[in-house]
Order: structure tokens, then C-alpha cells, then sequence
């Protein structure tokens, strides 16, 4: 018996010390790994609203945008986001209007949303890697379904027209009305390469397909800014892949039979058709290019040198870009003519409706505002005989006022007074001594050596199993005075077995309440913005969650400023809890990913190495 006790006592001491040991081993999550957007490159005014917050800030290279952010470009400005480690890459041009709305993964499946309000993007989608990943951009008119995609999407600010065109791939593109009865109606249809579909409203057509056309070179130009041409043609390689297969594909079904409906308005009943849409494909980001440049959206002499780095990086199997070698795309190719003389009538029928509409608008519009003219004019008469009778009855009773006072006045008064109201002189007015002040100013002392700008991480314990995490910042002076502060804080517990680790009360993928020192806090409510995401990878092969806390904090607003000091503060303080028999080695998962450290010019303010968590604190 006392045998059995102890060999069942040795197990539970190797269970307790291997499930340590798993947890010490356990890789942890690499810095910038969860699914945010982040801020790979940018130019120009570029700024961030926090999702849920009122207040604009300035962006800056590196920072992460969470579920709910809202990215602004401004005028001659771009800003290109690395989405989800690397599901996707975005450029947005000058003055678009962004929304991350959706980030989320459920049960291994990833489904990315992009809003656009305003401007352009370029659209770069990785192949998605599960059945039902999805990636969407959502238009003001219309959602854009894609899978393993480039494309363009672009929505004016003035008219609220929506604009998208593919350059590899196939596209969705879907709208949903409501009818009279409150029921609602969903169109869909589908784009390849070299096609675009423009749209005015939801309900502008009944079929989707009828505004399906052939890339309008000169509008699509027009509508994007020269970092989105530079993002189409830095892709070229990757295109044309996309296309070969896409092209590889549709040869294998007409070698095979004829080619398999897939929703789009492809029209290639042979192999000499579909070499005509190959050609097409082949020569479109050439096109492109040469469209950019004669209609000097880029200059001759940066297209060449952009066309110059883009060959140098593509492999000898690459098709380089040569502009002198660019075809002009045939429009006939991929058509079915009798169902483009047909969908052109439908069009022209629909332009005609269109305008009816528009007229009787305008005429409408036009009585509309030659009654409020007459209204307005009616009310400007009203009102000037308005001030017309109360000027009369005012002067009436100041006349009034006056004569009764004279009457009690003598005629010396009389005379004084006559004599003041018709001008008579007033006495100067006499200021004060100047009381100048001289400035002050003593010898220099001398300059002391100044103390590096660092960052630490202690602990307070609030109970027994409870602690706050203070993120201290010593010394930043002016030359590194700070702007804009990102951290990512990375921490583990164990899934299954013996439980034990650092956790915040919120649980997984949620937003975290921080504290902070009334009297030392660095960055100002009244100034500044905050949040705090926690987001968790569950690594099953180790048995561990590994968790990323990102928390950023930045100033805004054309009235704030850098912010210097000298000594300790505590930036932010995190509430954590643990739990374990050995807490020192749950403590130890506790580190510093990253840290971003930011002036107002979006330069960094310091590089440091951020001291680790004392874990006796």
C-alpha cells in the first residue's frame, strides 16, 4: 500500500512538472501576429478614428488597426495596410474613407470586411485558404464578394457612384433593396479581368449583368490616384499568374467540352476566342501604365522608373513590362455580340427612363424653389416693415422720454444738455503706468549628462491572485518627446490539465478597462486617445493560449503636443489575474513584443529595450 502511494505520488509529480515545462517550451505568439490591419507604408495627411470614439487622430508606420477603426486619407495622400499578418495587402489613394468592420475568425474560418465611404483602394487578396473564408468590401451600393483577387474599387464622394474593376480573379458583386412589402431582393453578378461594373444606386437596374462592362481605361484612370496605379503595376507578376491559371483553366474545359457557366458574362465558344481574352488579360496593366501617363497622372520619366523597379524584381519566367510592346485591348474580346446588341438596347431604354426621371425632378425642383423664392421674398417685406414700425415707435418713445424729462429740467440743464447730445467734447481717458518687466536670467549652470529614455514593467498586487501591470516610462525629454505610444504585451495559460497562467477578466478578442495615476499620467484625457484589445492564438500542439494585449495611445488634434519629462511615469496600468501552484513561471510568459514610440512627424521618438517584469515586484 505505502508502494502504491508513492508511485502514484512520483506520477502526479512528473504530470505537475511536465505540464511546467510545456508551458516554459510553449513558442510565444510572435509580435503583430493577431488579425489587425497594420500601417505598412504611408504619405500625407493620413488619420484614424478608434472605433466607437468621435475624436481624429494622426496615423503613423506600424500601428495596428483594430475591428471597428476608420482610416482617412487626405488630399495627395496614401496609406498601404498589411491586413491579418498577411491575408490580404491595401492601398488606399487620397481622400478615401475606410472602415475595418469585420475581423473575425470562428471555427477556423476567417471572414475580413472593408467599408469604403469615399476615394479608392487596390485590393490584393491572398488565396484564402479555407472553404469558407470570406473577404468583402462594402460599398455605399454594393458588397464585393472576392476569392484569391486583385481589383479596384473606387466610390465619388460628390455623386456616391460606386466603381469596381478586376485585375485578376473573379469578383462578386451583390446589392439588396426593399421593396414596398418590406421583403428583400438580392442581385449578384460576377467579373472577370479587364471588366468593370459602375452603379448610381442599388435600385438602378433590375440586372446586375446589364452594368458589366469592358474596363473603361480613361475613367478608371481618371478615378484612381497615382499610389494605386503604382500598387497595380508593382503587382504585375502576381497578375499575370492569376490570369495564366485562370486562362489554363478555361482552355482545359473547351478542350473538354465547352466551358463551365460560372456566373460571368464570359463569351469564348473556341480557342481562338479565349486566345483573344488571353491577349486581353496579357496587355492590361500595360495599358494601364500608358493610360497613366497620357493623361498625366504619372509623369513619363517616374512611369519608366517605376516600370524599371518592377522588372528588376520579377524572376526570368516573369513576363516584364514593356510599354512599347502593349497592345490596346480588343473590347470585342469575351463579348457575345448578339447578348451586347441586346444588354446596349436594355441600357439605352434604362438611360432614357433615367433621364424622364431626371427631367421631371429638376422641373419639380425647379417649382419647388420659385415657391420658396416667393415665400422668402414675402418674409424679407414682412420683416423690413417689422423693423420699419419698431424703429418709428422707438424713436416715438425716446422723443417722448426726452420732453418729460426736460420738463423737470432747468434751462441751464436744458442748455448742458443740448450741448452734450450735439457733440460736445468728453474728457481723455488716462491709462495706467506702463509697468515694463525686465527678463531674468542667470549664468548657464552647465548642461548635466542626460539619463537614456527607458521603459519598464512592474506589478502591484491589488489581492491575492490579482496584480496591475504598469507599463513605466522614465526620462523622455524633449529630444525624444513622445506623440503616440504602441505596445504589445504578450503573456500564456495553459488549455487543458493542470491550469495556470496570466488572463484579464474581459476573456479572449475583447476590449480591456486600463488605469491610470491621476497626478503622473503622461498622456491627458482632454488631449488624447486609448485602447486596449486583448487577443488570444490557441496553439493546441502546445496546450497553450498565447495572448497579445495591444495597447495604444496617442494625441490628436491641431492644438496638442509632444509630450517630454524627465524622471519616472507610469503610462498605463493593465488589471491581471493568475492562477497555478508556481506563479513566477506564469509571470515569466509575461513580455514585451513590440513597442512603437512616436513623434508627431510620425518619426520615432526613441528606440529602447523595455526592461522585463519583475516578477518579485
Amino acid at each position: 500500500m505505502q508502494v502504491a502511494r508513492k508511485i502514484i505520488s512520483l506520477c502526479l509529480s512528473c504530470c505537475l512538472l511536465f505540464s511546467l515545462l510545456s508551458m516554459a517550451l510553449a513558442k510565444p505568439v510572435d509580435a503583430k501576429t493577431v488579425r489587425v490591419a497594420a500601417i505598412t507604408s504611408l504619405s500625407g495627411q493620413v488619420t484614424v478614428k478608434k472605433g466607437g470614439g468621435s475624436q481624429v487622430y494622426d496615423a503613423y508606420l506600424d500601428m495596428s488597426l483594430n475591428q471597428g477603426d476608420t482610416i482617412m486619407t487626405g488630399a495627395d495622400a496614401s496609406v498601404k495596410l498589411d491586413l491579418s499578418n498577411g491575408d490580404a495587402d491595401i492601398t488606399l489613394g487620397a481622400n478615401a474613407e475606410v472602415n475595418v468592420s469585420d475581423l473575425n475568425t470562428s471555427g477556423g474560418s476567417k471572414k475580413s470586411k472593408l467599408k469604403i465611404w469615399a476615394g479608392a483602394l487596390w485590393v490584393k487578396v491572398k488565396s484564402l485558404v479555407g472553404s469558407d473564408d470570406e473577404f468583402e468590401v462594402e460599398t455605399p451600393t454594393a458588397v464585393m464578394g472576392v476569392r484569391g483577387t486583385q481589383f479596384f474599387v473606387g466610390v465619388d464622394p460628390v455623386t456616391g457612384q460606386i466603381k469596381m474593376a478586376v485585375g485578376a480573379g473573379k469578383v462578386s458583386a451583390s446589392t439588396v433593396t426593399t421593396g414596398s412589402d418590406n421583403r428583400q431582393t438580392v442581385q449578384i453578378t460576377y467579373l472577370y479581368p479587364t471588366q468593370q461594373i459602375a452603379l448610381d444606386a442599388r435600385d438602378e437596374v433590375q440586372d446586375l449583368s446589364l452594368k458589366v462592362q469592358m474596363v473603361d481605361l480613361a475613367a478608371f484612370i481618371q478615378s484612381a490616384s497615382p499610389e494605386v496605379i503604382k500598387a497595380i503595376i508593382e503587382n504585375k507578376a502576381a497578375i499575370d499568374k492569376e490570369n495564366d491559371a485562370f486562362i489554363a483553366n478555361k482552355r482545359k474545359e473547351l478542350e473538354s467540352g465547352g466551358l463551365v457557366p460560372d456566373g460571368t458574362s464570359l463569351y469564348a465558344p473556341d480557342l481562338a476566342a479565349l486566345d483573344k481574352v488571353k491577349a486581353n488579360l496579357d496587355n492590361l496593366v500595360g495599358n494601364i501604365a500608358k493610360q497613366a501617363v497620357s493623361s498625366s497622372k504619372i509623369s513619363k520619366a517616374d512611369m519608366d522608373k517605376l516600370v524599371a523597379q518592377t522588372n528588376g524584381k520579377m524572376s526570368p519566367t516573369d513576363r516584364k513590362l514593356v510599354l512599347d510592346d502593349v497592345q490596346d485591348l480588343d473590347k470585342t474580346a469575351g463579348v457575345d455580340p448578339e447578348l451586347e446588341k441586346r444588354k446596349q438596347e436594355a441600357l439605352k431604354k434604362l438611360e432614357a427612363e433615367k433621364l424622364a426621371k431626371q427631367t421631371a425632378e429638376q422641373q419639380k425642383l425647379a417649382e419647388l424653389k420659385k415657391q420658396l423664392e416667393a415665400q422668402l421674398k414675402a418674409a424679407e417685406e414682412a420683416k423690413q416693415k417689422a423693423e420699419e414700425a419698431s424703429k418709428k415707435a422707438e424713436a416715438e418713445a425716446k422723443a417722448k422720454a426726452e420732453a418729460e424729462l426736460k420738463k423737470s429740467m432747468s434751462d441751464i440743464e436744458k442748455k448742458a444738455y443740448d450741448e452734450a447730445k450735439n457733440g460736445g467734447s468728453t474728457a481723455p481717458v488716462t491709462g495706467g503706468g506702463s509697468g515694463g518687466s525686465s527678463g531674468g536670467g542667470g549664468n548657464d549652470p552647465g548642461t548635466p549628462a542626460k539619463p537614456a529614455p527607458s521603459v519598464t514593467l512592474s506589478r502591484s498586487s491589488t489581492g491575492s491572485n490579482n496584480f496591475n501591470l504598469n507599463v513605466q516610462m522614465s526620462d523622455f525629454g524633449t529630444e525624444h518627446a513622445l506623440y503616440a505610444v504602441e505596445v504589445h504585451l504578450q503573456y500564456a495559460q495553459r488549455l487543458h490539465g493542470q491550469q495556470y497562467g496570466i488572463y484579464t477578466s474581459v476573456g479572449q478578442n475583447k476590449e480591456v478597462t486600463v488605469s491610470h495615476e491621476g497626478s503622473g499620467r503622461i498622456f491627458q484625457t482632454d488631449t488624447s486617445v486609448e485602447s486596449a484589445y486583448d487577443y488570444t492564438t490557441n496553439d493546441t500542439s502546445a496546450n497553450v493560449a498565447n495572448h497579445e494585449l495591444i495597447y495604444t495611445v496617442t494625441n490628436f488634434g491641431s492644438g496638442s503636443s509632444e509630450i517630454s519629462f524627465s524622471g519616472t511615469k507610469t503610462l498605463v496600468s493593465i488589471p491581471f489575474s493568475f492562477y497555478g501552484p508556481v506563479a513566477e513561471d506564469a509571470l515569466k510568459t509575461m513580455k514585451v513584443g513590440y513597442i512603437k514610440l512616436v513623434k508627431k512627424d510620425g518619426s520615432e521618438a526613441a528606440t529602447v529595450t523595455v526592461v522585463p517584469l519583475n516578477i518579485q515586484g
